[in-house]
């Protein structure tokens, strides 16, 4: 073989390796480039299935919190509260009056559910069972309030008629209620037979609200409420398919003052008929440094035989103050008047009152009242003066 052809083969060699060479170099970096991008597909993978993961574990933990009993139902509260009492009457025939007696005694149970539902179950076990004032339930209601300005309360509560009526004992700055609230509120002394010793209370559904923050203290201008009852007291169904119905409309000009105006209008059936009365309230209640109250209210009512005609009216006022002096003493003033016939002021019934009520503990109420009365609804021959002197004892607990 000549030197040509040695030459010749070389070259030929030398361009046909080289092909083969790159194409080989080539195959390596795409296959060493397709396992990187296979990886690192892989490991985004299996990092946003590990995120995935771990968000809802995040999320199921977030949800079985969320979902907890305990924020949604609050403990049941359970309470009561006792008041015992002694009572001297100077009025001829009385006795020398009541002696020691058990007002009160009382349990409730009240809670919250889901936040915005409250409920409140309370009795009184106190008197004579089977009997009005006997041991029986006096409020059993649910209530709804998700915003300040709209509420709904349905069952058996007190009725929105008057400030004092929906105030508890503890509150009312004396021994006992007036004889406003006990004769046109239905808390003790109401015209028809049937009606009276409600405890102020009726079955029914009200709606209830506040509105219009205003001051610097930022309370509610604007306090309403309206309902319908059954009229016939607690625990009693409808007994002559009418409805009563009650509202209030308040205003509080300044934190702690309310002034108000009450309407009434309703019937009660006393076994024979139904008797149809018109009632309106106004007043101003003051809480705040010292406590204050009056009210004046007016009953336009069927009489006899003539259920429907409201011919008859009668009407009723008091003024009641509690004054701070020292620690937890104060001193109780007040004027209770009631009259039944308006035509006549002989009908009037007066009762002042001297109190002194202290609170060393706040579960802890004792009251000191003297009350002289001048009543014209007596019995000729029964006096129309006469004086009472009451203690009571009021323990929470």
């Amino acid at each position: 073989m000549n030197i040509k052809h040695v030459a010749l083969a070389s070259i030929m060699a030398l361009f046909s390796v080289s092909p083969l060479k790159a194409q080989l170099a080539m195959n390596e970096e795409y296959i060493d480039g397709y396992d990187h991008s296979l990886q690192n597909y892989l490991t985004e993978k299996i990092t946003s299935w590990k995120s995935r993961a771990e968000e809802a574990e995040k999320s199921n933990t977030e949800g079985k919190k969320k979902w907890k009993i305990a924020d949604y139902v609050t403990v049941p509260k359970f309470g009561g509260y006792v008041v015992a009492t002694y009572k001297y009457d100077s009025q001829e025939g009385k006795n020398g009056g009541d002696g020691f007696g058990l007002r009160y005694l009382r349990l409730y149970l009240d809670g919250k559910v889901f936040k915005d539902f409250s409920y409140r179950v309370q009795m009184n076990v106190s008197g004579e069972p089977g009997t009005k004032n006997g041991a029986r339930v006096i409020d059993a209601f649910v209530a709804w309030q998700k915003w300040k300005f709209i509420g709904i309360k349905i069952g058996e509560y007190k009725r929105c008629f008057t400030f004092e009526n929906p105030m508890n004992p503890w509150d009312v700055c004396s021994g006992d209620y007036t004889q406003l609230t006990k004769h046109f509120a239905g808390m003790g002394g109401d015209f028809y037979k049937g009606a009276a010793n409600s405890g102020g209370r009726d079955l029914g559904v009200q709606i209830y609200g506040d509105a219009f923050k205003v001051g610097k203290t930022q309370h509610y201008l604007f306090h309403y409420q309206a309902g319908i009852y059954n009229g016939q007291g607690i625990n009693t169904a409808d007994k002559d398919k009418e409805k009563d119905y009650i509202a209030t409309i308040q205003v509080q000009p300044v934190k702690g003052l309310y002034i108000g105006l009450f309407g009434w209008s309703g019937s009660f059936f006393d076994g024979a008929q139904s008797n149809y009365f018109k009632r309106w309230a106004t007043g101003v209640s003051y809480e705040g440094l010292f406590s204050a109250r009056a009210e004046y209210a007016r009953n336009i009512y069927a009489d006899g035989a003539n259920a429907q005609g409201l011919g008859q009216k009668s009407d009723a006022w008091y003024i009641r103050m509690g004054i701070p002096t020292w620690r937890w003493l104060r001193v109780n003033l007040g004027y209770d008047a009631y009259r039944k016939d308006m035509s006549t002021w002989t009908s009037l019934n007066s009762i002042y009152t001297l109190g002194l009520q202290a609170r060393p503990h706040k579960n802890l109420q004792l009251q000191l009242q003297w009350n002289y009365c001048h009543n014209n609804s007596v019995a000729p021959g029964v006096d129309k003066d006469y004086h009472q002197l009451w203690t009571q004892a009021y323990i929470r607990f």
